[in-house]
């Protein structure tokens, strides 16, 4: 129990300090406020699920069970997702959006099909939203990959570049 104790402490510690670290990076490189709360939410679950299994390890579980309930459990996973390979082309589009960071919000971007000339309004993982004369409209991300798009203004820093 003590020694649960210590590691629950430790890892608190630990998801602190990167944290904190990951403050002092994101005003170095001026990261976006939406991006920082991803990162920070992915760190989070990562240290969750490190807590987890330590915890599992430290109690005596033998993890040769959870690992072929793991395995199956992802296995039905991925039959579903293979089903819904739209959605996932949008989520992973939206993963190479956030890492590659094409555009950021207050940019504006024009799509060649079917014409359209636009401001960023939000990226999420599916859709991102942009904002014309007649309103604010969602694009599937897995567009800005299948057809041709245009950056005509970026945004950095609060300034439009």
């Amino acid at each position: 129990m003590g020694l649960t104790i210590i590691l629950v402490i430790v890892v608190f510690l630990l998801k602190a300090l990167s944290e904190k670290r990951l403050i002092k990076l994101s005003a170095l490189y001026s990261y976006e406020p939406h991006r920082l709360f991803l990162v920070r939410k992915t760190i989070a679950i990562a240290f969750w699920i490190a807590l987890i299994f330590l915890t599992l390890i430290i109690s005596g579980v033998n993890l040769n069970n959870i690992w072929v309930y793991l395995v199956g459990f992802l296995s039905v996973v991925a039959i579903e997702l293979f089903a819904v390979w739209s959605i996932l082309s949008n989520i992973i589009s939206g993963i190479f959006i956030f890492i590659m960071n094409p555009f950021k919000i207050g940019s504006k971007i024009k799509l060649h099909d079917p014409e359209v000339q636009a401001t960023v309004v939000n990226i999420n993982l599916m859709f991102t939203e942009l904002e014309d004369d007649d309103g604010i409209f969602n694009v599937p991300n897995n567009t800005f990959f299948q057809k041709p798009s245009r950056v005509l203004m970026r945004k950095k820093n609060n300034q439009i570049k």
